[in-house]
């Protein structure tokens, strides 16, 4: 009994431990990533975005890093008045549905929203003031016109390392201009739509290589520093997987598919542990044990009794055949004919002789006739077995 309770106890911390560790891995799953990739947010390599992050941490602004809509609801419910930096990191938007797209369209109020780069689904359901967004090549350096009415790019003055920008529409307002000389359109690589959205055309100018040395620090702070908190929103709606959407193979959240792996290796473990052998094997001798040689014999004897000649030699000559053809190294397809033909050659007798043994009766056969004709079939079989079994004199 006190070691059935031992048993029962070590199950249960097992499933416990188990059950734990599944807890804080879909814990940790759910939390978003602050550190990898373009704009990460403890990334301190060109791409990443960890010098605008420090900067904004050190003057009191909390940045808080969010991947999927329940992760921004619950930021914008804790600070309605933060800023939204909006980067499309991940290209879900692009296969994110329409009703999706309303949703955080309505999620976020306009004036609070950084964009960092505009693609073309952010163009058609989230942004008003962008025609389109246009490639730049590589502007090295942009200087503020005299007519900009952006306060925060008037005091920027100057910024360089451009590679997009945007063309605006009449009520949106840009800075940094340059002119597409093939189609005459005049694209922006800082601007405010008008209703209030802070769009920076190309996200490298938040990255840390984007930021040094010229004035992007400058718009940076003015843009994203308007609250006492920075919501940093690079979607990856896995977290939370749109039905109206284009699903992918891989859009199942992360704790999901850590859940599915560890289900089948608890339940490996576990019908291990149900399938052990505790103890020794145990024989069980079975009912009957006849041998091969008896059960011939008893066959025999049954043929015998029920004078069943004709059977019984059939029977032989079959098995006298395969006999041969192993003898005669043939293989075991081999047909009839073949093996006759080849037994006849090698002892030298005629081929009708041997076809006659080895022809089914069509009379009943006697006692006397069937030992005679199976005495007839040993003798054959002996002597093609000691023409091979002997060695020839040029082997010797």
């Amino acid at each position: 009994m006190i070691q059935r309770r031992r048993k029962l106890g070590l199950i249960v911390l097992v499933v416990a431990t188990v059950a734990a560790w599944l807890a804080v891995m879909i814990w940790l799953a759910f939390q978003p990533h602050r550190d990898d990739g373009n704009l990460g947010l403890d990334d301190e390599t060109g791409p990443g975005a960890a010098a605008i992050t420090n900067v904004l941490e050190d003057h009191g602004i909390a940045v808080r890093p969010a991947q999927s809509m329940t992760q921004l609801q619950s930021e914008l419910d804790r600070n309605p008045d933060a800023t939204v930096l909006i980067h499309d990191k991940y290209h879900a938007m692009d296969s994110a549905s329409y009703e999706r797209l309303q949703d955080l369209d309505s999620l976020i109020p306009p004036d609070q929203r950084v964009y960092a780069g505009v693609s073309e689904r952010q163009r058609q359901f989230l942004l008003d003031g962008v025609e389109t967004t246009m490639p730049l090549g590589f502007e090295e350096h942009l200087e503020v016109e005299a007519t900009c009415q952006l306060e925060a790019a008037r005091e920027a003055g100057d910024i360089s390392n451009i590679r997009h920008g945007v063309v605006l529409t009449d009520d949106a307002y840009g800075c940094f201009s340059v002119v597409d000389e093939a189609t005459d359109a005049t694209a922006y690589a800082f601007a405010h739509s008008g209703d209030g959205s802070v769009i920076f055309a190309d996200w490298r100018m938040l990255s840390n290589s984007g930021l040094h040395d010229n004035g992007t620090a400058t718009l940076a702070t003015w843009s994203l520093g308007r609250s006492d908190t920075v919501i940093w929103f690079q979607p990856n709606f896995q977290f939370d997987p749109d039905p109206d959407g284009q699903l992918s193979p891989v859009q199942l959240p992360d704790w999901v598919r850590m859940g599915i792996v560890w289900a089948v290796i608890v339940t490996g473990i576990y019908l291990f542990y149900r399938g052990r052998r505790t103890g020794p094997v145990i024989t069980e001798p079975l009912p009957a044990e006849v041998p091969a040689a008896e059960t011939t014999v008893g066959r025999g004897r049954l043929y015998a009794r029920a004078k069943h000649h004709h059977h019984a030699m059939t029977t032989l000559q079959r098995a006298s055949l395969a006999r041969l053809a192993r003898l005669l190294q043939l293989g075991p397809r081999t047909p009839d004919d073949t093996v006759l033909a080849e037994t006849a050659k090698q002892l030298g007798m005629p081929l009708q002789q041997i076809q006659a043994l080895y022809t089914p009766p069509r009379d009943r056969l006697s006692s006397a006739q069937f030992v005679t004709w199976s005495k007839q079939l040993h003798d054959l079989e002996a002597t093609v077995r000691h023409r091979y079994s002997t060695p020839s004199k040029e082997s010797s």
